[in-house]
């Protein structure tokens, strides 16, 4: 019978320590509000930007078609193929014994994409917050497997150009996105609706405050679901209040050192300094924050909070504000027109919007022209090139094509050159009506012992000094066997050939110019 009753008292025991467990859970809750820029334009009348770049959004800015606050410069340098490589793998096939049966192979081509951009934004309210940055992705592509090495280097060479196409397309796509969030982390205004976060609350039913802090969570979830980034949150102030003072006065409830009250001490710190922090109120959420780190069972969240009221409270010093809820006004102006414009044909043809630069037409026979180009033609030198065609008057009305067969060389007044080059483009789809005709390179380098040109702004051209025809290096001979390839220039350099062996070079356009300089200056 004694035994009976002590295991019953221990029972009973166990069952209420049991019972005053506090165990805590997320509960979810969401809040609205605005992302405040590091770097704002104060006032939001000058908040415009323009851009050469469509797919560029800032968040609380009126894209206007020039001229804006903020100028932002986008460039793409384009997408770089490296070494291909058709790689082996063995597959054995072994019975029950573990003896091999059979043996396969598969093939597989791994090339590596490596694209860049470059984005610059002038600030014309406030030069020291100009900005500048590159932006890359890369990606190691591995085809799928092919029976035969024949079967995957086929593969490769019918669907070069349209892999890379797709992965500088992706790679553009990426780029634009990891931009456009970090311009608008440094000046827009991002509203961040239904934005999801949980404070801690009871999850045993048994414990005697689990009622009482599941209706304070709804209080808040309630509260808080009202919360909407454009409108101010005094109400919800006044509406928390209550809230708040049922976690301070769990705090001088449960006041004792055993884990359980810890818990219970931390849940209500912790829940108040999010509240606070939700009711832009940072500094209240710090003295909270200590309370977290001196109460010693997560000081890593008291720290979390103190690191995140800070950068609160630099940027409402830098907005010159105290709130993250107001009106943002995002607009596209830049195809609005003012009036619409009439023109006769010959006075709508002298209005050209073209950015001129001077070029040297040098004929085979060593003819030389002066003419002008439109700059934005430039970069489509190749098999022919749009000169400026004028009228009588001296206004430009339109453009001519000059073909690349009467030339021997073009020199822009800023520098630039193209030679005329013969060789056969790795564009397959250029290839069999183009294949061997001559194109316009651009000079990259050239030397008594090599030359290196590029042709269609992607595709490096090497050129020996005593060969008439130039090889592509992305040409399927040049590629497959990279490396081979550049011992083979390099020949009579022992130190070169070595950091060619090394994998010291890859076959894109730096790497090149760096392999032909070091080539041209090497004894």
């Amino acid at each position: 019978m004694k035994s009976t009753i002590t295991l019953l008292v221990l029972l009973f025991t166990f069952s209420f320590a049991f019972s005053q467990n506090a165990n805590l859970d997320r509960e979810y809750f969401t809040v609205s509000y605005v992302k405040l820029p590091t770097d704002p334009v104060l006032n939001d009348i000058n908040r415009t930007f323009s851009t050469n770049k469509r797919a560029i959004s800032l968040s609380g800015f009126s894209r206007v078609r020039e001229n804006g606050t903020l100028d932002i410069n986008y460039r793409f340098h384009g997408t770089n193929v490296g070494e291909v490589e058709i790689k082996k793998t063995k597959h054995e096939k072994k019975d029950d014994d573990g003896n091999v049966i059979s043996t396969t192979y598969s093939y597989r081509i791994h090339v590596t994409y490596t694209s860049s951009a470059r984005v610059a934004v002038s600030n014309s309210e406030n030069m020291s917050n100009d900005y500048e940055n590159e932006f890359s992705e890369k990606e190691n592509y591995k085809s799928k497997k092919f029976n035969s090495y024949k079967a995957a280097e086929d593969y490769y060479n019918n669907n070069r150009n349209t892999i890379r196409k797709r992965h500088s397309s992706d790679h553009q796509q990426q780029i634009i996105h990891d931009i456009n969030g970090q311009l608008n982390n440094i000046y827009g205004y991002q509203p961040l609706n239904a934005k999801s976060d949980h404070f801690w609350i009871l999850g045993k039913k048994k414990h005697p405050e689990y009622n009482k802090h599941m209706d304070a969570f709804e209080a808040m979830k309630v509260a808080f679901s009202k919360m909407k980034s454009n409108e101010p949150i005094d109400q919800l102030k006044n509406e928390l209040a209550p809230t708040i003072d049922y976690f301070n006065s769990l705090i001088s409830k449960y006041t004792g050192s055993k884990k359980k009250d810890v818990k219970m001490r931390y849940a209500s710190y912790y829940n108040i300094a999010k509240m606070y922090y939700y009711l832009d109120m940072p500094n209240e959420t710090k003295v909270y924050a200590q309370k977290l780190i001196d109460n010693d069972y997560d000081k890593s969240d008291g720290k979390y909070f103190i690191r995140i009221a800070d950068d609160l409270i630099a940027k409402f010093n830098a907005n010159q504000s105290n709130t993250r809820h107001f009106e943002v006004l995002t607009e596209d102006l830049s195809n609005i027109i003012e009036e619409p414009i009439v023109e006769e044909a010959e006075e709508e043809s002298s209005s050209l919007n073209l950015e001129l630069i001077k070029v040297y037409l040098i004929t085979k026979t060593n003819d030389t022209t002066l003419v002008d180009m439109d700059t934005k033609d430039i970069k489509n030198i190749a098999y022919k090139l749009n000169t400026v065609r004028y009228a009588d008057n001296g206004t430009p009305i339109g453009t001519e094509v000059r073909s690349a067969n009467e030339l021997r060389e073009i020199l822009i007044v800023d520098g630039t050159r193209y030679k005329n080059i013969d060789f056969k483009s790795s564009n397959l789809n250029q290839e069999a009506v183009n294949g061997t005709q001559e194109k316009l390179c651009k000079v990259l380098l050239e030397s008594d012992k090599i030359n290196l040109y590029l042709f269609n702004n992607e595709e490096p051209v090497i050129v020996s000094p005593d060969s008439n025809h130039g090889t592509s290096t992305l040409s399927n001979s040049f590629a497959f066997g990279f490396n081979q390839n550049l011992v083979k220039l390099a020949e009579g350099h022992p130190e070169l050939i070595e950091k060619v062996n090394a994998n010291g070079f890859k076959n894109n356009i730096d790497d090149l110019v760096k392999f032909c300089n070091e080539l041209a200056i090497s004894k």
